[in-house]
């Protein structure tokens, strides 16, 4: 392994035994090409945020879970959409072929109305990501569909790289001034970094699940990538401030296992619990 365990050596060989077993029953009971998630479950001594937030962040990681182009992705736009769709669409455009669907806010409004449509579409992409400046407004529209047990998070994009000097617009319906720019190039970037990181949403309770990878990959990068996702959210020197939110760092972890949606967990690290409260 490249770096030093987080949780230290013992925790780094329990962990790499438990991810073999891991991947041995999945290889027994669906075969050795099943693609199925897996997951690290950390329990913490404190909550990592105050209030609910459905807002994912990104968590880097050494070995990538996905790339864009495999990926079936849908992107939801201020209104109207048409100014974006023609930009992000544009032949010849860094995004000309990433997003399969490209909607407006008030036509995802619209199909939530129907249950039903919006389950469908919960399923029928991979990854859903929306302009920042609307992705507030999200979470009454999608309701438990999407964000009952974190089941479809929406990722935020920002349309143009942040710029103080940039030149704002005024509004058709509104004398406020407008950053109506949109830059493939850059919206290109970030869908990059969401389909090859893992991601986290902090948590009001004691329990943080994360992606590590899936039971295709080996036991190896599974555990690198576990490694990783610890790192980054127990340092808080070097990753805040969207990363080390566990507060007291390592030692506010009580317990770390692995598993899939089916599976039993398998530990990597176990506490005494009456020692952290």
């Amino acid at each position: 392994m490249s770096g030093k365990f987080v949780l230290g050596s013992d925790s780094e060989k329990q962990a790499f035994r438990s991810l073999k077993a891991l991947k041995a029953h999945i290889s027994t009971e669906f075969g050795p090409k099943t693609h199925e998630a897996v997951y690290a479950v950390i329990n913490t001594s404190h909550p990592t945020i105050a209030k609910n937030d459905y807002t994912p962040r990104i968590l880097p990681i050494p070995h990538k879970l996905g790339k864009v182009t495999s990926q079936k992705i849908l992107l939801v736009t201020k209104d109207p959409s048409n100014f974006y769709r023609e930009k992000i669409s544009e032949k010849g455009s860094a995004t000309e072929d990433i997003f399969d669907s490209i909607i407006s806010f008030k036509k995802l409004r619209s199909i939530a109305h129907s249950p039903k449509s919006l389950k469908k579409l919960s399923y029928e992409y991979d990854l859903i990501v929306c302009d920042h400046r609307i992705h507030h407004l999200l979470h009454p529209i999608l309701g438990p569909t999407f964000y009952k047990s974190n089941k479809k998070l929406v990722f935020m994009v920002q349309m143009a790289k942040p710029d103080a000097e940039a030149q704002l617009v005024r509004g058709k319906k509104s004398h406020k001034l407008k950053d109506e720019r949109c830059e493939p190039e850059y919206i290109l970037k970030q869908i990059k970094s969401i389909a090859r990181n893992s991601s986290f949403v902090p948590s009001t309770g004691s329990c943080l699940s994360v992606i590590i990878g899936y039971s295709d990959f080996e036991a190896q990068a599974l555990t690198e990538n576990l490694n990783a996702a610890i790192d980054y959210l127990t340092n808080k020197a070097k990753f805040g401030p969207v990363g080390g939110i566990i507060k007291n760092g390592v030692k506010g972890i009580v317990d770390v296992h692995v598993k899939t949606s089916e599976s039993a967990s398998l530990p990597v690290l176990e506490k005494d619990r009456s020692l952290t409260k």
